[in-house]
């Protein structure tokens, strides 16, 4: 039976280049925009005149389109549309191939909403502070992801 397994490389590829964190938070608002924008757009065409509390829907429906948007596209090239405009990519760390949907989905558990991204980024400065350059959020550390420029 052959080997399936993907090459691991120890070292990165000196064709790699790690995302810096200006690219890297850019690239989110862009995508930030995006989901709030879909967002919008849905509350306005099927909650309109529910007495549901339209801050609480929002606020669902913007975390749960923004865990689908971020994990199905980063699912099938490693880029949103964020991420494609700045020229990033979230890939796997050892292969620097493009993460598994699963892998994706931890990594983008929290950066859905705006107040847990903050708390995984500050979280990821202090825990992976000698490994800065690769990783910035904690949740990457979990999900075995790194940002490269592409």
């Amino acid at each position: 039976m052959p080997d399936t397994k993907p090459m691991i490389r120890k070292n990165k590829p000196s064709d790699i280049e790690f995302a810096e964190i200006g690219w890297r938070i850019l690239a989110w608002i862009i995508d930030f925009v995006i989901i709030l924008l879909i967002t919008w757009l849905l509350m306005i065409l099927f909650f309109w005149r529910t007495e549901i509390p339209f801050a609480f829907v929002f606020q669902i429906l913007a975390y749960l389109i923004g865990l689908f948007y971020f994990s199905l596209l980063e699912s099938i090239n490693g880029q949103t549309l964020g991420k494609l405009i700045v020229g990033l990519r979230t890939v796997d760390e050892d292969t620097f191939e493009v993460s598994s949907f699963t892998e994706n989905l931890k990594n983008c558990i929290l950066k859905c909403h705006w107040f847990p991204c903050i708390i995984d980024l500050i979280i990821g400065i202090f825990k992976n502070s000698e490994d800065m350059e690769k990783k910035l959020r904690i949740m990457q550390n979990f999900s075995n992801t790194c940002v490269i420029r592409t």
